[in-house]
């Protein structure tokens, strides 16, 4: 199998491509990821992971890379997107924002198979309800710190999976890679696994 090379620092995303033993030789793209301006989700977290693959392809000058994803994942609830939070003030918030409701997980996947080619992009959604968090329960998770680096200040693969009541969609894809759909452009694309 082919190394995929994963624009990306996030250490969930790195254990889940080693779950499915996928070889991955992570590169973060050190870009700045900025959620204010955008005319719709999806077109945001597909314009964020694009420019992912093209920071990494940047810094191949004379090789032609293989199987660069870049990723970019966000919370959005009544048409606001939630990043990751700055601090716990803002996680405190969001969590606030999300406890008794619905909201949607979006995730952007480009892939590049080869320089030359366009670069593969998909975008999925998936819906998740949380219960109504009691105030202990929100202060209990502040003070776990795991809402750091988490998109809407949360992760449903550790702790955060108590406040959750059901999802609707790909349960990767709120971890932050949505490996159905990944799976899928790896296929279309002739990856030999």
């Amino acid at each position: 199998m082919e190394t995929i090379i994963l624009a990306s620092g996030s250490p969930r995303r790195r254990e889940l491509l080693a779950k499915v033993k996928l070889p991955t030789k992570v590169i973060p793209p050190g870009i700045v990821e900025d959620h204010s301006t955008f005319d719709s989700v999806p077109e945001l977290v597909a314009s964020l992971a694009r420019a992912k693959v093209e920071a990494i392809l940047t810094l191949f000058k004379t090789e032609s890379p293989r199987w660069v994803l870049g990723l970019d994942t966000v919370v959005e609830v009544d048409g606001k997107v939630l990043g990751k939070p700055a601090g716990p003030a803002e996680a405190e918030s969001m969590l606030r924002l999300l406890s008794g409701r619905v909201h949607n997980v979006y995730s952007g996947i480009a892939l590049l198979v080869e320089r030359g080619k366009p670069i593969e992009e998909e975008v999925v959604c998936t819906e998740v309800k949380f219960r109504q968090m009691a105030e202990w329960e929100l202060h209990f998770y502040l003070d776990s710190g795991e809402w750091t680096g988490a998109a809407g200040g949360y992760r449903i693969q550790e702790r955060g999976a108590f406040f959750v009541e059901w999802i609707r969609g790909s349960y990767s894809n709120v971890v932050g890679l949505p490996l159905e759909a990944f799976y899928g452009i790896l296929v279309r694309n002739e990856y030999q696994f």
